[in-house]
């Protein structure tokens, strides 16, 4: 081998290798991170709200399956416009494009796992996701947007035919979960 394959290899390993920039422009980085992180964080918990859906049986139903779809998909096509409107670089819609794509997909994912739903809800089920909403709500006080999460399992487990203690639990954590939603969109209100 050559002198000059080497340096050849070299170079072509260090630009494979090598972080390439995205072109995004430094005015909106924050806000492309900003974005991204979001949807990121909202895709996690609902790929936490997919599982615990799953295994307790409520993509056993084509219609509750279509509705998380639905109410899932919501957050990526108010991002999707976001990016399109509010962002002027080409990188810096690439890259939000490319996490709407991935939100988008695991927002997709309640129809696939109605297809292989073969468990029906039992009789715990409810009760389950009555308690997952509480834990959601406690994790909501160290970050506040998870209360949202907590409110659709309260939602969830209201309306699964339940007995009255699951009922309480839930109408418990709907009322402490949209008085801390509000006060934390007051919050955000009063001092921005």
């Amino acid at each position: 081998m050559t002198h000059s394959t080497t340096i050849l290899k070299a170079t072509v390993a260090t630009a494979v290798l090598a972080p390439l920039p995205a072109f995004a422009m430094a005015n909106d980085t924050t806000n492309v991170l900003l974005l991204a992180i979001t949807l990121g964080g909202f895709s996690l918990f609902n790929l936490l709200l997919n599982g615990l859906f799953y295994f307790t049986g409520k993509y056993h139903s084509r219609n509750f399956a279509n509705m998380h779809t639905l109410i899932a998909i919501i957050p990526a096509i108010i991002a999707l416009f976001i990016a399109l409107i509010y962002f002027d670089t080409p990188g810096a819609i690439s890259m939000n494009i490319g996490v709407i794509i991935v939100s988008i997909g695991l927002s997709l994912l309640p129809l696939q796992l109605n297809l292989s739903a073969a468990k029906a809800p039992g009789k715990h089920s409810a009760l389950i996701i009555a308690l997952a909403a509480i834990a959601l709500l406690i994790a909501a006080y160290y970050v506040a947007p998870i209360a949202i999460f907590a409110i659709a399992c309260a939602h969830v487990a209201l309306i699964s035919q339940a007995d009255i203690k699951v009922k309480f639990l839930s109408l418990s954590t709907l009322a402490i979960g949209y008085g801390y939603l509000g006060y934390w969109a007051y919050q955000i209100l009063q001092y921005s």
